[in-house]
Parts: C-alpha cells; sequence; structure tokens
C-alpha cells in the first residue's frame, strides 16, 4: 500500500514524463518518454532499413549509432547510452521536424525499439535500462526532415555576401 502510494505521489508530481515503455525479448529494455514499443531478436544495425516494418511504418532512416560514424546525423544522442552499463540517461540534439522517431537498445541476442512520445514536455531526454550490459543504442526516423542546420560553406557564403553589402554600402555613403 505504502509503495503504491508513493508510487502515485512521484507520478503526479511529474505529471510531464511518460511512464516507462518496457519490452522482453533476449533481455527486458526500457526507455522513458516512449509511446510504444516492441522487442526482437537479432541486431538493429542488420535489421532496419527502409523496408522493416516497426511500428506499422517502413522507410526507417539510420541517423546515428553511439559506437561509430554511422548514420546520416540528422537527429544525434548528445548524452549516449554507455555500452556496457545496464542503465543511465540519454538526450538527443533535435526532433527535426519528424514525428516518427525510435531509439533502439542493443544487448544479448536482441534488441528493444522505442517509438518517442513527443507529446512529453521533454521528448529530447530521458533514463534507459538493459537488463544485460549494453552492446550499442542507435537513433532511427521515419519521415523527412524539415529543419535542416546550415552547412559551415553556407554559413561562410552568407557571411561574405554580408561583407559585400556592408563595402558597396560604404563606398556609397562616401
Amino acid at each position: 500500500m505504502a509503495v503504491s502510494s508513493l508510487a502515485l505521489l512521484l507520478m503526479a508530481g511529474n505529471p510531464a514524463q511518460a511512464v516507462p515503455m518496457s519490452c522482453t525479448s533476449a533481455t527486458t529494455y526500457t526507455l522513458s518518454d516512449a509511446a510504444n514499443s516492441a522487442c526482437f531478436s537479432g541486431n538493429d544495425t542488420n535489421q532496419i532499413d527502409a523496408s522493416f516494418s516497426l511500428f506499422g511504418m517502413t522507410g526507417w532512416v539510420l541517423s546515428d549509432k553511439n559506437d561509430g560514424p554511422d548514420g546520416d546525423g540528422v537527429i544525434e544522442f548528445l548524452t549516449a547510452p554507455t555500452n556496457g552499463d545496464k542503465s543511465g540517461n540519454w538526450a538527443i540534439d533535435t526532433l527535426a521536424g519528424l514525428s516518427n522517431i525510435v531509439i533502439t537498445l542493443k544487448a544479448g541476442n536482441g534488441f528493444g525499439a522505442f517509438l518517442l512520445d513527443l507529446t512529453v514536455a521533454d521528448p529530447l531526454s530521458g533514463r534507459w535500462a538493459s537488463g544485460k550490459g549494453l552492446s550499442h543504442a542507435s537513433i532511427y526516423y521515419n519521415g523527412r526532415p524539415t529543419t535542416k542546420v546550415p552547412e559551415p560553406s553556407t554559413l561562410a557564403l552568407i557571411g561574405l555576401g554580408l561583407l559585400g553589402l556592408g563595402m558597396t554600402r560604404r563606398r556609397a555613403h562616401k
């Protein structure tokens, strides 16, 4: 009774956080701020691609992986789960205008996939846990990103253009 009352008080004191989602295959995986979860045997980076059906959708793109230069970098880990650990924090840098973002946790002979709940107050960070030491974590997205970070070359061209306009204006003013 006291434990359930404490749990209710903790949830009432923090209504912006989603209830952690869990799934079990080779081990149990948990991720906070997830709207849905699914567990699979095997390795996510060998299985999830454009034709893989995940949460009723295909067209998934690998964006980042915590232990390598894999992915297109549209969404990246700011705080990545640490390989070998069994729990910790995670944080990503952006939602990139997307509504379908998945974080996978791989340990043992399987992986858990978690569709992020973008309705919580802070969908960019949370907690994770695995019953076994983590092998790796990955971010996948579905859809077309609508926000782009300007490339350094683009910023340089804009800067040169503004400098040119300033010099032209200064000359005209003299």
